[in-house]
């Protein structure tokens, strides 16, 4: 018997050919062909890659957004627990209107609307009329005769601005009736409205953020007092149930802020918004 030695093939000399069992297919005389393992690099292996690349670009971005959002609800949780804030608030001053104390006619106005005046500073001239005659009745009938009129000066009481002149040059005016209307820079404060659940939690003296949206700037405020009643209280119709179908609403309860301007101008009546520290 003998043994045949299977030889070691060249490398350099060509693969064998693989024999592929083919069968007929009946009908139409062609051949079916057994299909193999897939080649390397087919279409078969570059769905996985896809995937993958999709994953390597999806999860960074997933990432990123989930860390964005844990930190927006982390500073809104922090807010509700350090702050109380509202929108619903504007500066407001106390305005003082400025009159003769004779009636006249208004012959000049000096300073115009935003102007800054100083104590003393005259804002008006005012003719007071002279007699001009006596009625039937012996009742003294006056007039303006011109240089023989006496004429009255109104001067601002304190330093401040101009917001307002409503009675203009030659008109009448009677006492007392405004002339020139005043507002101290120094004497302005935040009005806010605070929901009554959260009320409780302010105190006088607690440091305040107001943002002045005319000046688009914070700056810094205090809290002066909180008004025992609600907003609803000093309409000039406070809402009354009288038909039994009543809805519970929340009411709102006035705080009053100081405010701090430095040389700032502000608008009086002006929106702000205040964050109001309610806790260290």
């Amino acid at each position: 018997m003998s043994l045949e030695i299977e030889q070691p093939r060249d490398p350099a000399a060509p693969a064998p050919a693989v024999h592929v069992p083919t069968r007929p297919v009946s009908g139409n005389g062609l051949t079916h062909v057994a299909a193999g393992p897939a080649a390397p690099g087919s279409v078969s292996d570059a769905k996985p890659a896809t995937r993958r690349r999709l994953l390597r670009r999806v999860l960074p971005i997933g990432l990123v957004a989930l860390l964005v959002g844990v930190g927006v609800g982390f500073n809104a949780w922090r807010d509700t627990v350090l702050y109380v804030s509202s929108d619903n608030a504007q500066i407001t001053g106390q305005p003082v209107q400025v009159g003769a104390m004779n009636a006249g006619r208004v012959d000049s106005i000096n300073p115009g609307i935003g102007s800054l005046v100083r104590k003393g500073e005259v804002l008006a001239t005012v003719s007071l009329p002279s007699q001009i005659g006596a009625a039937q009745s012996g009742t003294a009938t006056m007039g303006f005769l011109g240089a023989v009129d006496t004429h009255v000066d109104v001067t601002a009481p304190f330093d401040g601005v101009v917001i307002a002149t409503p009675a203009p040059a030659g008109s009448t005016v009677q006492v007392g009736q405004p002339i020139v209307t005043l507002i101290d820079p120094t004497q302005l404060w935040v009005n806010a409205n605070i929901d009554e659940t959260s009320v409780d939690r302010i105190q006088p003296g607690q440091s305040v953020i107001v943002h002045v949206d005319a000046l688009k700037r914070d700056v810094p405020g205090r809290v002066e007092s909180v008004t025992p009643a609600t907003a609803a209280t000093f309409s000039l119709i406070p809402g009354q149930n009288a038909s039994g179908n009543y809805n519970k609403v929340t009411q709102l309860i006035p705080v009053r802020v100081s405010l701090n301007l430095g040389n700032q101008p502000a608008l009086l009546g002006s929106s702000v918004e205040v964050k109001i520290r309610v806790a260290e």
